[in-house]
């Protein structure tokens, strides 16, 4: 470094910065892939990560990066094509669908007095303003249509399928699809519908749901039977899984939970299955303080907890203590509707059980206490309830 500072009139010290600055190596067997340009390393961390198979100059890779943004410009637009494409035949579908309902929606003469309830009830938790539509489910927060979400969704399922409720695509339609079968498919949670009827009649409705009827005539009709067991089976399922969730809790909810809540609702009202699940759970969650107790080991104990302690209440051990309504578990307009308008009690379907509520209406042959065997005819429902720490949302649907 000292003869070349010599010849060139440099400090000696200057030498590696100049050279460092200036210096290059051409890498002779390394070419672009795109235009065979040689590479050219600057710095030695350049040479040691160079993959010569592989590499392509400044300019070949800005062409690169420009055709793949260009790639994935036409493939956005071509899955917006197809996606109006899906849409506008999923919205022909609908609508065919649509107007076949149309054609034909039920004269209201037609209709049978249980589901002209269930069509009041919808009114009274789900109706806008207008009347003309429903508000949907994840947006009605003053008077809930039920008191279990999946039992909502059922009684939305029986009115559509009567067309009494009608499809509005174009409010809906990101809630509604067309599956391989050709099938629709509705997200009865945040979809909206259309009343099949006008105001005025709708307005009649409302009002003989609230007037005297022929409660022999109901209490005789299975299908009433049916809805009011559902009511109060969803009231005990809706309080189990909050109780639950406040422990931290996951009971398993399925057909032999769902046995036993119907054994004890034969028996016990609403008021003392409340009392009943509270005392459970509440074992439950001092069960798991105990060593080598799992919180899914406290949680599978509940079923048989609620069934030692019905025992208890149904031999005459304990006492039947009843619970005041919780404010997180208010009145639905169905049991309004099923209940303290048909019967004329106030929240009948919590403090009494339905063998109270019907035997004062039933002739002499049919004052043999009622069977919670078929609630919901177990045959055709399926009770898929899942109950984890985070869990959101609970339902039972159709099958």
């Amino acid at each position: 470094m000292l003869t070349i500072g010599q010849e060139f009139g440099l400090k000696h010290q200057d030498i590696p910065s100049i050279v460092k600055a200036n210096a290059y190596l051409v890498v002779l067997d390394c070419q672009c892939i795109e235009c065979g340009k040689t590479k050219v390393c600057y710095t030695r961390s350049q040479l040691t990560q160079l993959k010569p198979d592989s590499w392509r100059c400044d300019d070949c890779w800005k062409v690169l990066q420009e055709r793949r943004e260009q790639e994935y410009l036409d493939y956005q637009l071509e899955q917006e094509r197809l996606e109006e494409e899906r849409k506008q035949v999923a919205l022909e579908y609908i609508n065919d669908y649509r107007g076949n309902q149309l054609t034909e929606v039920p004269l209201i003469t037609e209709l049978n007095e249980v589901d002209k309830l269930l069509l009041a009830t919808t009114i009274e938790g789900l109706g806008s303003e207008n009347l003309k539509t429903t508000i949907s489910l994840r947006d009605n927060i003053s008077l809930f249509l039920s008191p279990f979400f999946g039992l909502d969704q059922k009684i939305l399922h029986h009115l559509f399928k009567l067309n009494l409720l009608l499809l509005a695509p174009e409010e809906s339609y990101e809630y509604i699809s067309v599956n391989k079968e050709q099938e629709l498919e509705i997200d009865y949670y945040q979809a909206t519908f259309e009343f099949a009827y006008d105001t005025n009649d709708l307005t009649k409705i409302m009002v003989d749901a609230k007037s005297k009827k022929n409660i022999r005539a109901l209490v005789s009709n299975t299908q009433f039977e049916m809805w009011c067991q559902q009511i109060q089976l969803g009231e005990c399922l809706s309080y189990l899984i909050t109780r639950a969730k406040l422990n931290n809790l996951a009971p398993p909810i399925g057909d032999k939970l769902i046995s036993l809540l119907r054994a004890c609702i034969a028996e016990c009202s609403v008021s003392v299955m409340h009392y009943i699940i509270y005392k459970a759970v509440e074992s439950a969650a001092a069960y798991v303080q105990k060593p080598n107790i799992t919180r899914k080991h406290a949680s599978n104990s509940i079923s048989g907890n609620i069934e030692r302690v019905f025992s208890k209440i149904y031999s005459g051990s304990w006492s039947h203590n009843k619970s005041f309504r919780d404010a997180s578990h208010p009145q639905s307009a169905m049991a309004k509707i099923f209940f303290d308008y048909v019967f004329g009690v106030d929240d009948g379907g919590f403090h009494h059980t339905l063998d109270e509520l019907f035997s004062p209406y039933r002739s002499q042959k049919t004052l043999e206490q009622v069977s919670y065997a078929t609630l919901g005819d177990a045959r055709g429902t399926n009770y898929s309830v899942t109950i984890a720490l985070d869990i959101k949302q609970s339902c039972f649907t159709d099958v």
